[in-house]
């Protein structure tokens, strides 16, 4: 909604008065006009302003400062309100929907704001912080927690207000006063400026409190403890669930996350009727989650019975039935529309988890080029439909988009100059998307790719020391040989990173890192290679650990 602004509206009733302050009459809600200070300003902690004539208040530093950092109010807070919001309907809001959600950020937020001020204060934070984005992009649960200052003014004001939205929503709890729909939309608020911000972690947290509100909301409208409206049960069902699923399968590619509670809402059908575009985009988001779990499952699976061969049939059933499936969605998306290439990427990165999942070898991914192609392509389709006037991607994106599909492109695909345009493409995407961090998943690859790379040269005869290459230690140019093909014992099997002052995983040795000589905060990444054993002809993963500047 580029450059739009809200229409004006009649008014219905006496006339308006013209005696507010200005602060009240910016949010457009009415104002008590009381002086010096107004009711409804002081007890949100605004800035009450008359025109010609000003009176300071306080403001609640946040919680989220570290010691040390003050902030402090300015004369003009009403004028930067005023530009936050502008700057949120003009810009940041259509970003934030990603394509989907879209009427949520800019149609029901900016209406309830003007009624509710912890909205308000929500939605100008967000508006600061995606015009002026300070990103941690450190792995989510390795976060550094290191204090930094405050680069801009921006920043500032939104922790101000972030925190005023914060204290607004717990007062209104406390005192029985909240409205659960308000509470809701205002946790989702909450999740966007910590995740715009980086900070993983605590949006899970409050991911997992928004689940609760929606069981609890839900249960009491079905038992008749809480009427609701037409408008707001359509609000709950259609706009905000949807936008907890979706945001529960981008959760699921952080390890150890589990499924979310809300996905027993959704009707298990394992053929259902395509009727719109929108029920094909809920198709794909629950193929995924279904995928993603199945291929932890089949981790385990592989664990436990410990060769391809001993796969069980059930399995192997439960298999073809996801790719069976996926292959109705995509005759489904082709008969309804074929202008989303964002869904594409994902149906293709699903077909490439769920067809390899059940075997140990990483050459089973040769096989999917294809896929790996389409990815890439649609891929860059939406990143030059959403990149700004500048050629810039924004900061963020409340929805899943490119960045898990070419993350998965950099790690699996072989061919190495699809490999790096995967690799060039998620540099460029909008680094939070979700709960999903671009920057370090980009890291994390090219390491990757820079060890395969090196292991496989050192096996054809460039170097004796295979264990000993670090992904430091590879050229960035795609080397003439790596046009052939990457063996299978060069290729990686990751398993995860970690830094040794955090605690060590399960089966790491301190004795395996001491080789490296390197310091508690380092990180390390941690993969499992395929070795052949010629006495039994059988293969097996060894793992190891290398440090990686990431």
């Amino acid at each position: 909604m580029n450059g739009q602004r809200v229409a004006p509206r009649g008014r219905i009733g006496a006339p308006k008065s013209r005696a507010g302050c200005r602060i009240c009459k910016i949010r457009k809600v009415k104002c008590g006009e009381e002086r010096p200070n107004c009711l409804r300003c002081t007890s949100t902690g605004r800035k009450c302003e008359y025109e010609g004539g000003k009176s300071p208040t306080a403001l609640v530093p946040p919680s989220t400062l570290t010691p040390g950092q003050t902030l402090s109010s300015a004369p003009d807070t009403g004028r930067r309100e005023r530009r936050a919001f502008e700057y949120y309907f003009q810009h940041a809001a259509q970003y934030l929907a990603g394509g989907l959600g879209i009427d949520f950020w800019t149609n029901v937020v900016p209406q309830i704001c003007r009624s509710e001020p912890p909205v308000w204060d929500a939605m100008i934070a967000i508006s600061a912080l995606f015009e002026y984005p300070d990103q941690c992009m450190d792995f989510t649960f390795l976060r550094r927690h290191n204090g930094h200052p405050i680069a801009h003014p921006n920043q500032k004001d939104a922790l101000i207000w972030y925190s005023r939205s914060m204290s607004s929503v717990h007062s209104q709890i406390e005192h029985g006063k909240a409205d659960p729909y308000t509470a809701l939309i205002s946790c989702v608020l909450f999740i966007c400026i910590e995740t715009i911000q980086g900070h993983v972690e605590e949006a899970l947290q409050l991911y997992g409190q928004g689940v609760s509100l929606i069981l609890d909301l839900r249960a009491k409208v079905h038992n008749g403890v809480l009427p609701i409206t037409l408008t707001k049960a359509a609000l709950l069902e259609h706009t905000i669930i949807p936008l907890f699923l979706r945001l529960g399968t981008i959760a699921l590619s952080i390890s150890g996350i589990p499924l979310s509670e809300l996905f027993q809402l959704v009707p298990n059908d394992p053929e259902p009727t395509f009727t719109s575009i929108e029920s094909v985009r809920f198709a794909i988001m629950t193929l995924s989650t279904e995928v993603m779990l199945f291929q932890r499952e089949a981790m385990l699976h592989l664990k436990t019975v410990g060769s391809d061969s001993a796969v069980s049939p059930e399995m192997v059933m439960r298999q073809q039935n996801l790719q069976a499936r996926l292959a109705h969605w995509l005759h489904a998306y082709k008969q309804l529309s074929n202008t989303e290439p964002v869904l594409l990427t994902h149906h293709a990165a699903a077909s490439i988890w769920v067809s390899t999942c059940l075997t140990q070898h990483e050459t089973s991914s040769d096989a999917h080029l294809t896929d790996f192609q389409v990815i890439v392509d649609q891929s860059t389709l939406c990143l030059n439909a959403s990149a700004g006037v500048n050629g810039n991607q924004p900061p963020f994106t409340f929805e899943m988009g490119v960045g898990i599909s070419l993350y998965l492109t950099a790690m699996k695909c072989r061919e190495p100059r699809l490999r790096r345009r995967a690799l060039e493409l998620l540099r460029q995407a909008p680094p939070m998307q979700g709960f999903y961090k671009c920057t370090p998943a980009a890291a994390l690859a090219e390491a990757i790719m820079q060890l395969e790379e090196g292991f496989s040269l050192a096996l054809r005869g460039s170097s004796q020391d295979v264990d000993g290459i670090t992904s430091a230690e590879v050229p960035g140019p795609v080397h003439e040989s790596m046009s052939a093909f990457i063996p299978e014992e060069a290729r990686v099997h990751f398993i995860g990173v970690f830094r040794p002052q955090d605690g060590l995983p399960p089966g790491v040795l301190e004795d395996d890192l001491a080789k490296w000589n390197r310091g508690p905060d380092q990180l390390f990444l941690e993969f499992a290679r395929q070795q052949h054993d010629l006495s039994s002809n059988s293969w097996r993963l060894v793992s190891q650990c290398v440090p990686v500047g990431i």
